[in-house]
């Protein structure tokens, strides 16, 4: 009698457990909005450096620059490779496409704030010229270098002598290692010009930081491995425009996602899909249960396409089905991600 009862409660365990457990997570790829708000009709963009300039009146300036790393010289090949940077990394953003202009008016490059504005008719024509939707300009590029010295410790051990069961070390060495850093601090400012409501949609000032160390036998040795400072500040401003360039637009992210596998006979078949990452297998077979007169299959396979429609960039159409989802069961998992398509559709539409 005790076993045959304790097969029973066990098998009711068993039943409540595996019907509770009718989701399972997933790593997908899904489209993250960008960090920079532009609108979103900005197609083909116009980009200007007016941080260069054409020549220099004082080549002795130049050369002192350049030994020290730092004024206009040193500024320029930084603010160029940070243009260069955002130039090739929009080329390969989805619904942009990149077009270069020399033909701005140029401004102090020392300058750590931004200069004024450019006259909308400059704008307007320059957009015109080359049929684009939005002027982005690099408009403050100021770049300081410092190299400092420093040490760090390395014990090394040496003639291990074993005595008895004992083992005695001798000769415990530590070393001071040279190092040598070099850091190279930039001040971007971008803005983008937006002709059609005569808006300055960015405008952004940022302070990057890239460091550089090294280590020898002396400090001088050390120095030695450093870059140079114009290797370093061109390094330096192709990262600059990489973090600038890379918050406009879109870009695959991975996440973890719930799917339901459980619902019919057919949502085992699509668990398999899912297993071997063929998505829109499982996607076909959810659509014919996405009216199904049991409530919770009808939610699950919504939701599920939510899902899939998330993945594929398409989140106004996740955002429905994870309502009507949400409209039919009100599960917890369903309302949580209800929540988080309806932050992410805002996001999309600014």
């Amino acid at each position: 009698m005790g076993k045959r009862g304790f097969s029973k409660y066990t098998f009711v365990f068993l039943f409540i457990v595996l019907c509770s457990c009718s989701t399972s997570k997933f790593v997908v790829d899904v489209t993250k909005p960008p960090s920079i708000e532009i609108p979103v009709d900005i197609g083909r963009i116009l980009i200007a450096n007016r941080c260069l300039k054409e020549e220099f009146e004082k080549p002795d300036e130049v050369v002192k620059g350049l030994i020290a790393g730092e004024g206009p010289v040193i500024n320029q090949a930084g603010a160029k490779k940070a243009v260069e940077s955002v130039i090739d990394d929009i080329r390969y953003a989805p619904g942009m496409e990149p077009v270069y202009t020399s033909a701005v008016p140029r401004v102090d490059t020392l300058d750590k704030k931004f200069p004024q504005s450019l006259d909308w008719i400059i704008v307007e024509n320059l957009c015109r010229q080359y049929n684009s939707d939005a002027l982005l300009s690099l408009e403050v590029f100021n770049t300081n270098t410092y190299i400092d010295y420093g040490y760090y410790q390395r014990r090394e051990t040496k003639d291990h002598v074993k005595i008895w069961s004992n083992t005695k070390v001798y000769n415990k060495n530590i070393d001071h290692i040279p190092l040598a850093r070099l850091r190279v601090e930039i001040t971007a400012g971008w803005r983008i010009y937006y002709p059609a409501d005569k808006q300055i949609v960015v405008e952004e000032l940022k302070k990057h930081t890239q460091l550089w160390e090294f280590e020898g036998k002396t400090q001088k040795e050390a120095m030695r491995n450093l870059p140079s400072k114009m290797f370093a500040v061109e390094e330096a401003g192709k990262l600059a425009g990489i973090d600038f360039s890379s918050r406009l637009y879109p870009k695959r992210t991975t996440v973890e996602r719930v799917l339901f596998i459980k619902g019919s006979r057919d949502f085992k078949i699509a668990n398999q899909h899912l297993k071997q990452r063929h998505w829109k297998s499982a996607a076909t077979i959810w659509k014919k249960y996405t009216n199904d007169p049991d409530n919770k299959i009808a939610s699950a396979a919504l939701f599920n396409l939510a899902v899939i429609n998330e993945m594929e960039g398409n989140i106004e159409e996740a955002f429905r089905l994870a309502k009507q989802a949400g409209g039919i069961n009100e599960a917890p998992v369903i309302k949580e991600y209800v929540l988080l398509l309806e932050e992410k559709a805002k996001q999309f539409r600014k």
